[in-house]
Order: C-alpha cells, then sequence, then structure tokens
C-alpha cells in the first residue's frame, strides 16, 4: 500500500485514509474554568521555547465534557485542560493565546488524535461525575493506569455561583466565537533529533446558552510515581505554582466546534528561547 500524499493518514495507515473529520460539531458541550494568577518564574517553566508570558502570568485550570461526538458515532468524552497565558513572536504575526502544556482526557481516540495531528499534549485519565449544588460545583482528575486503584490528580471547586445576564452572557459569547490556543507538535524520533518539532495554533468555537461565574479553588495533589506513574512529574509542577490571586471562576453550558482542519503549523518564532 503507497499513501496519497495528498490525503491524511493516521495509524493503522494500511486500512485506508484517516476517519477523523475535518470539524467535529458538538451540540451539547460544558466548560467550567478556574483561573489565578501565579509567578513569572513559575510561569515560564510551563512554556516550550517557542513562545513567551504574557503580561500577566496567568493559568488556568478547564474541565470540558463534550456529547454526541461524531468521530465516537454520538458517543462522549471529558477533558481537563491546563493553559498559560502567552504569546507567540513570529516572523510576520504575534498571537496571544493559551498555551496548553498538559490535557488529561477519558476517550483514547480523542487522545491519539490531538497528538499525533494538532500538537495537543494528551494524556489519558479518569472523570468522576462532577459534584453539583446550589450555587456550587466541583470536580476531580484521577491517573488511569490500569490499576484497580486509581489516584486523585486535582480537585477543582467553584462557590457562590450567579448565573449572567442576557447582556454578560452574549458579551462572553462574543469572546468565545473564536477560541485560538497555542500548541507544541513534537514525534520523537528513534534516534537524533525529533521528527516533527514546531509550535501550532489550534481553533475551537463556542456559543453559550447559559452561564454562570463564581469563586474558584484548584487544589493540586503531589502523589508519588508509584501512585500516579504518568502524571507524577507534571503534578509535581502544578503543585509548586503559587496562588498569588484566583481570577472569578466560570461554569457554561451551550454548543462547541472542533476546527481540527483549521490547525496551523506556526513557523519558528522570530526569538528562540533555550528550553
Amino acid at each position: 500500500m503507497s499513501a496519497n500524499q495528498r490525503i491524511r493518514y493516521d495509524s493503522p495507515a494500511v486500512f485506508g485514509p484517516s476517519l477523523m473529520p475535518d470539524r467535529s460539531p458538538c451540540d451539547d458541550a460544558e466548560t467550567s474554568v478556574i483561573s489565578f494568577e501565579t509567578t513569572r518564574d513559575a510561569a515560564a517553566k510551563l512554556l516550550p521555547r517557542f513562545y513567551e508570558l504574557d503580561d500577566r502570568p496567568i493559568v488556568s485550570v478547564y474541565r470540558i465534557t463534550y456529547r454526541g461526538v461524531d468521530y465516537l458515532a454520538g458517543g462522549e468524552y471529558r477533558e481537563a485542560v491546563i493553559s498559560v497565558d502567552a504569546v507567540y513572536n513570529g516572523p510576520n504575526e504575534t498571537i496571544k493565546a493559551a498555551f496548553c502544556p498538559v490535557l488529561w482526557v477519558d476517550q483514547v481516540w480523542a487522545l491519539i488524535s490531538g497528538r499525533e495531528l494538532l500538537g495537543s499534549p494528551k494524556v489519558l485519565g479518569k472523570f468522576p461525575v462532577e459534584e453539583t449544588g446550589p450555587g456550587t460545583r466541583a470536580f476531580e482528575v484521577y491517573e488511569s493506569d490500569g490499576r484497580e486503584v486509581n489516584t486523585r490528580l486535582f480537585r477543582g471547586e467553584w462557590s457562590d455561583l450567579k448565573p449572567l445576564s442576557g447582556d454578560a452572557l452574549a458579551q462572553l459569547n462574543d469572546r468565545v466565537k473564536e477560541v485560538r490556543t497555542l500548541g507544541w507538535k513534537v514525534i520523537p524520533s528513534l534516534d537524533g533529533p525529533p521528527d516533527a518539532d514546531y509550535p501550532t495554533q489550534l481553533l475551537m468555537r463556542w456559543n453559550f446558552n447559559q452561564a454562570s461565574i463564581g469563586n474558584g479553588r484548584i487544589i493540586f495533589d503531589t502523589p508519588s510515581a508509584k501512585q500516579a506513574p504518568v502524571s507524577s512529574r507534571i503534578m509535581k509542577v502544578l503543585a509548586d505554582l503559587p496562588i498569588k490571586e484566583y481570577r472569578k471562576g466560570l461554569v457554561a453550558k451551550g454548543s462547541a466546534v472542533v476546527e481540527r482542519m483549521s490547525t496551523r503549523r506556526l513557523p519558528l518564532p522570530v526569538v528562540n528561547r533555550t528550553v
């Protein structure tokens, strides 16, 4: 079998072109976010050499649910995203957007397509059902390593949630109608330099029909390598982030579109950091 270079393939490629659509609309999606300001030194540790910190070192933690996913035959998956506000200074443009150093996801097909195609650093996780109450919400993320006993990685909590007014919801929707994030596509080689090593820009579209804001709080755990073989090294870095000040937390529901083939490979930046 020979691959047509004009057609997109992924493994197992011998059976034909990729089954992943160019875009995936989702009419039932939820997102929740907790953001906080940390120190510049701590936030800089989350960025690859392609990016610099934005004016303020803001870290955000998202918990997202997608239902009715096309490439899962109408199934669903959950995702937890860590991001840091960053700047890409390219030869022809400057982009201010969030860079995502790690995402946990509970569906392997979503994980593989994100890593191989988009430059989205996804790892496998487990997501218990979110806890909800009057004006409150909470979620947890666990290591998923095939064992009977699973280890918690972090917990997010919201309190004093209040619905946004119609005008405030419209302003929010104007901000999220095009959400651009920065990625890092890196594919290792069997020997020598990586087979791929470059920055990417990803695109999603959101439209919320309801949203609330409140007080957010995040608790990062520090499991050992035995307790969380994959995520322990990640959690050590996240738990060391000083929390100087929380921003208002958001809980929202509506629709989303993953614009998979609107992902761009970005040229190397003008100033390339060494780490």
